[in-house]
């Protein structure tokens, strides 16, 4: 089975350079000019690997030292949810996107390792409990070709929420005194997944129900390994699937 096109630039992020953010450092102190790196207490962050995994993405971030081994982290921005896989039910088609957006937010409270850094933070290793979250929507035409060979269509809108809480293994280098990388190398979280996708209009000889399903499984396949894992779980009377399981 061939990879769809997120699965393979999430594969690209993971596996490439580990590095998930590249940003610019605006540190500030009263007397910065006679202060080390590791003394700066504001960053801020520009969010590059984002685009890997998402449309039109811009993610910005900013972190504030609140003292030598801690630190607060805050993130957000704006991306789309890249969405152009098949659309498998007989006599039915959906084109492509007419109207489409999405954001997200989140923060995570670093702490960096006294035992294993040398120095204070933001550089270094370092632990984080995080939460993230994560909305796109969308507007397409839904076309449906009946046994009489009418043809009749509808618009079709989703929107997809993610709330994930987890921690995260980090580390922070700092370049130059005004250059940092960031770098999060694993960020397990248990999510809470929420498709909702809804017809404008009925279409005679078209089942909602099993066309809304199609619809939500082809956007659960551009999330590695969550169609697996719901197998048994399904749209409701308003077209709304909702459940927890396990993020990234």
């Amino acid at each position: 089975m061939k990879l769809s096109t997120f699965k393979l630039k999430l594969v690209f992020a993971v596996t490439g350079i580990f590095a998930l953010s590249v940003f610019f450092v605006n540190a500030q102190t009263s007397d910065s000019l006679h202060k080390t790196a590791k003394e700066f207490k504001n960053t801020i962050k520009l969010n590059v690997t984002s685009r890997i995994l998402y449309d039109k993405a811009f993610m910005l971030g900013y972190e504030r030292v609140i003292n030598k081994h801690q630190s607060l982290n805050i993130f957000g921005g704006v991306q789309e949810f890249p969405l152009n896989g098949a659309f498998r039910l007989s006599n039915a088609n959906v084109a492509d996107v007419k109207k489409k957006s999405g954001y997200s937010f989140g923060a995570d409270y670093r702490f960096y390792l006294s035992n294993e850094n040398k120095y204070n933070a933001p550089r270094g290793i370092y632990l984080a409990p995080f939460v993230s979250f994560y909305q796109f929507s969308s507007d397409r035409t839904l076309t449906h070709t009946d046994t009489a060979g009418t043809i009749r269509s509808t618009n079709l809108n989703t929107r997809i929420n993610f709330l994930n809480v987890g921690g995260e293994l980090g580390y922070q280098f700092i370049l130059w005194k005004r250059l940092v990388i960031d770098a999060v190398m694993f960020g397990p979280a248990v999510t809470n997944y929420k498709f909702k996708a809804r017809l404008q209009a009925d279409i005679p000889g078209l089942d909602e129900n099993e066309a809304l399903q199609e619809f939500i499984d082809a956007l659960k396949e551009k999330l590695p390994l969550l169609d697996e894992l719901t197998k048994e779980e399904g749209v409701n009377r308003s077209g709304t699937e909702a459940f927890w399981s396990v993020g990234f």
